[in-house]
């Protein structure tokens, strides 16, 4: 009985500690960007502080100026991630890393710690970092939709507040609607995100890397490294009903692909698959898989503007 009791009481400190993921003035329209709101929930950003300098070879495989070292200097520098001798930036992140990591960054911001015996793993479950069910194997790769949609809820809404004007269904590859949709869009609003190119294509279903990674956790524990963007037909695109299947050998999903703006010349969109060994697409927007694999399913309005579906298909169970 008294293990029961400490255990419910560590339970409820924790909680007590956690923040709804929701913001005091309701759902943002998208249309106008949010201010600075530091309220004393966000001053926990403070508590992420400078112990140690970052040099150059700190990690022998990050040359001096590359894209990311910035970044990555302010996580080694507030003590998230340790030193070499290699980084290996190229290398994907876990699942399971990457709830580590947003464990470490929502401890340090609640000034709080896991309980003892208890993983990361239950800590993100009691603390909402993580849902029931969202993930089954913690060993496999982290997608970047799946890396921004832990990462989100590593700090209260009011920590990554809008700073950007990006609409629902404004990153052309990427559904505000489908699960990890809401972590992608808060961060681009933020400032933490900002796109591939001048669309500001995500590529959600390209497994993470540790570079890629760095800078996300890294512009989310550090707000003078978030940016500003506009994208460049911010109003115009093509927006998919899904942006990814997993689907089994012979089934088959429609897809429905919507043109921005409303009063475009022409709604029409061709479909193209990348791999026609795993899935193939017809010009109805219809994907059918064929073989276990991976295929990106892209729609191509007249304008040229792109969206893709990420396609995993796989094999039947065996028993």
């Amino acid at each position: 009985m008294k293990k029961l009791v400490s255990m419910l009481t560590a339970l409820a400190l924790c909680l007590a500690l956690a923040t709804p993921m929701a913001l005091a003035d309701g759902a943002w329209n998208g249309q106008t960007a949010t201010g600075w709101r530091w309220s004393s929930r966000a001053l926990g950003l403070n508590h992420f502080e400078k112990v140690r300098d970052y040099a150059p070879g700190v990690f022998a495989d990050v040359p001096a100026g590359a894209w990311y070292e910035e970044e990555l200097a302010v996580l080694y520098e507030r003590g998230l991630t340790e030193a070499g001798p290699d980084f290996a930036p190229e290398q994907g992140v876990t699942l399971g890393e990457a709830v580590s990591l947003a464990v470490r960054i929502h401890c340090i911001y609640n000034n709080w710690r896991v309980p003892a015996g208890q993983t990361d793993v239950e800590y993100a479950l009691n603390m909402g970092i993580l849902t029931p069910r969202q993930y089954e194997d913690f060993s496999l790769s982290a997608s970047r939709r799946s890396f921004a949609a832990i990462l989100v809820n590593a700090v209260p809404a009011e920590a990554v507040p809008g700073i950007n004007t990006v609409m629902d269904g404004g990153i052309p590859d990427v559904s505000p609607e489908e699960p990890g949709g809401y972590g992608v869009y808060t961060l681009y609003r933020a400032g933490v995100l900002v796109g591939s190119d001048a669309q500001g294509t995500y590529h959600p279903g390209r497994g993470v890397t540790r570079a890629a990674a760095a800078v996300i956790a890294a512009r989310i524990v550090e707000p003078a490294l978030r940016r500003s963007v506009r994208f460049s037909g911010a109003e115009s695109g093509v927006v998919l009903s899904r942006t990814s299947l997993t689907l089994f050998p012979g089934e088959s999903v429609r897809l429905t692909a919507s043109v921005q703006p409303a009063n475009a010349a022409s709604k029409s969109v061709s479909w193209i698959s990348s791999e026609t060994g795993s899935a193939v697409v017809d010009q109805d927007g219809t994907v059918t898989a064929v073989h276990p694999g991976r295929a990106d399913i892209t729609a191509t309005n007249a304008a040229g503007f792109t969206a893709v579906c990420y396609v995993t298909v796989r094999s039947f169970p065996r028993y």
